[in-house]
């Protein structure tokens, strides 16, 4: 009877301190807190979220939250489980963007015609990172450690067209003068004589290797928060760039010149340089698992 009774009491014991772990990592509804084997997860920046309820808090209101890039670059992050304690990491971004304008000058010779001059803008910037992810923890607080592997590549070019050409008659035709962020915004009327043709960056291409430590909060079940430190290694190198212009020969045409710009090299080994991506080293974001 002793016996039997021991036996009880030693499994109700076991049972009740079972519970009382999974209680951390099971909701009531049987929701598992944290990812699993197979599991994906996406990561967005915290602030729009933090924002919001803070002010919410203070009563100063505000917007609701938008899901938000973790690193302000358009890169999509995400993750995949292979098992409990260890997950891939996944970097992409791939942008490929273009502008054009037009804009209405005088036909030389004329006040009543118009002639288009047009500008086009182009750029584009190719990332891919991969990584690997080691876990430690047993309840809704999460630590983690691994290293990421990435590469970027990135250029831009702006090209010219114009409605009046060089003549003897106007060595200096009605042009539009280009400006703004991207070079195709009209500021103006060309009065240099020489007007620009094309110009374009040299390409960028970039290496990284980093470790990064970092931390998850599960909240709620397989959504949680967290912040990560980085540190590693980068290089950078951009080739040269060039432009070209035109100008009046003297003799009823024009001249086209070519001059090339310098290139560069860069060379890092400090902590957040995952900042080539436009990410902030110690930014916290939001995790969600599915």
């Amino acid at each position: 009877m002793k016996k039997i009774i021991l036996t009880a009491a030693l499994a109700i014991t076991t049972f009740g301190l079972f519970a009382q772990g999974s209680d951390q990592l099971i909701s009531k509804k049987g929701e598992m807190y944290l990812p699993e084997s197979g599991d994906w997860s996406i990561s967005f920046s915290a602030a729009p979220f933090l924002n919001y309820f803070g002010a919410f808090l203070s009563n100063a209101g505000g917007v609701s939250p938008k899901a938000g890039f973790l690193n302000g670059n358009q890169t999509i992050i995400g993750k995949y489980y292979v098992d409990n304690q260890t997950a891939y990491r996944g970097l992409l971004r791939i942008g490929i963007n273009s502008m054009g304008q037009d804009n209405l000058v005088l036909t030389d010779g004329s006040t009543t015609a118009y002639s288009t001059d047009h500008a086009a803008w182009a750029q584009h910037f190719v990332g891919l990172g991969a990584g690997m992810e080691k876990r430690r923890g047993k309840g809704r607080l999460q630590g983690y450690y691994g290293a990421d592997f990435m590469f970027f590549l990135s250029g831009s070019s702006n090209t010219y067209t114009y409605g009046n050409a060089f003549t003897s008659t106007y060595p200096n035709p009605t042009t539009t003068q280009w400006g703004g962020p991207n070079g195709i915004t009209p500021s103006g009327l060309n009065i240099s004589g020489t007007r620009t043709l094309s110009s374009a960056t040299g390409s960028t291409f970039g290496l990284s290797l980093q470790g990064f430590i970092g931390f998850e909060y599960f909240f709620m079940p397989k959504i949680s928060v967290g912040g990560e430190y980085t540190w590693g290694i980068m290089f950078s190198s951009t080739g040269q760039g060039s432009m070209s212009t035109e100008a009046s020969n003297g003799t009823g045409g024009s001249t086209t010149t070519t001059t090339n710009t310098g290139g560069s090299s860069m060379f890092s080994l400090d902590s957040g340089l995952n900042t080539a991506w436009g990410a902030s080293n110690g930014d916290l974001y939001i995790n969600f698992h599915f």
